[in-house]
């Protein structure tokens, strides 16, 4: 059989060429991310699980940040407090260091009027109390209309009798000598009468001072230049005075002279148990009394008159009560007006 030999170009030799039109299969599409991850809810448990797993690390974290932070001393800023402006500490500034005391008389009774009206048996008859003064001193104040403090009334109240009426300055005559005072004759205050007399003065005018600890306190009254008169307990008739206060072991019973002589000298009390007490304990006496006074020289009655009149202007005939803040900084002291109350 003869060999029959294909020529280029024709069907037979096409026929083992694959034909161009011959469709090519394409593979199925690639599945989406979603798809590929989330045929067992991989995808969402895997990312709620790792959310879970770094607020849980971060939990841990801060708990033990927090409990590291506990270990440490605390540093933390000095907490800060209102306080009361009435009292010892007046402008609400603290104290400076006292040697340690454990309890300085800052802290303490902190309202001095309050502590004097509360001393007495009845604070609700201080209106009687004041009319009582006032018929005591009405042979001194013949309009009877003296303004009267409510803490001198109830400092003057707590001193016995006798001692009040010699420390208000009313003195019964001897002999067949007129009385100044108590038997209806004229009498003849210190300082005369009115507001502007010592009398009027000391009825009216209420000191404060802002101390820490009896010590302090004693040096204060040593710069104003102040004597001290302390009643004796329990019958608080007769006092120990103290004229020096840097020297207290100088020390004797007062006498009638002595309580003339200070009757015409402005004065304050201070009667709160723990003031007292820590400058009984200062001066070095073996009783506790219930109440100190403390009597100025003309100079300082002087100069708390001239900052009562400069303030606002008004005249002594027009004050019901002046209050008085006194400080001494490098041994001179200072006073300012700290409230007044006109007449009604």
């Amino acid at each position: 059989m003869a060999d029959v030999t294909p020529t280029p170009g024709s069907r037979i030799a096409d026929s083992k060429q694959p034909s161009k039109s011959t469709a090519v299969i394409e593979p199925p599409p690639e599945e989406e991310f979603w798809d590929r991850y989330n045929k067992r809810l991989e995808f969402p448990l895997s990312s709620v699980a790792a959310v879970l797993l770094h607020v849980g690390v971060a939990a841990l974290l801060v708990f033990a940040l927090v409990r590291l932070m506990d270990k440490d001393e605390d540093k933390s800023g000095v907490p800060v407090k209102l306080v009361n402006l009435a009292g010892l500490d007046d402008e609400g500034e603290g104290s400076s260091g006292s040697g340690g005391i454990d309890d300085p008389i800052v802290r303490t009774d902190n309202d001095p009027v309050r502590s004097a009206i509360d001393s007495l048996p009845d604070p609700s008859k201080l209106p009687e109390i004041k009319e009582n003064l006032r018929q005591s001193i009405k042979y001194l104040d013949p309009t009877g209309n003296m303004p009267i403090s409510d803490a001198n009334a109830a400092a003057y109240q707590g001193l016995e009798e006798s001692l009040r009426k010699k420390l208000l300055g009313a003195r019964q005559g001897s002999g067949n000598e007129k009385g100044s005072g108590y038997d209806g004759s004229a009498g003849k205050g210190p300082g005369g009468t009115g507001a502007d007399s010592t009398l009027g003065r000391n009825m009216r005018w209420v000191l404060r001072f802002k101390v820490n600890g009896g010590r302090d306190y004693l040096d204060q009254l040593h710069a104003m230049g102040a004597k001290l008169l302390i009643p004796i307990p329990p019958e608080n008739s007769k006092c120990i005075m103290i004229e020096d206060i840097r020297n207290p072991g100088n020390q004797r019973v007062a006498t009638d002279g002595d309580l003339s002589a200070m009757a015409a000298q402005v004065k304050f009390s201070d009667t709160r148990p723990g003031v007292v007490r820590e400058v009984a304990a200062a001066l070095g006496l073996d009783f506790t009394p219930k109440t100190f006074w403390a009597f100025f020289p003309k100079n300082v009655e002087e100069e708390l008159a001239r900052k009562e009149t400069q303030h606002r202007n008004r005249r002594a005939d027009d004050i019901e009560e002046t209050i008085f803040r006194v400080a001494v900084r490098g041994g001179a002291f200072e006073i300012l007006v700290d409230e007044q109350k006109l007449k009604r």
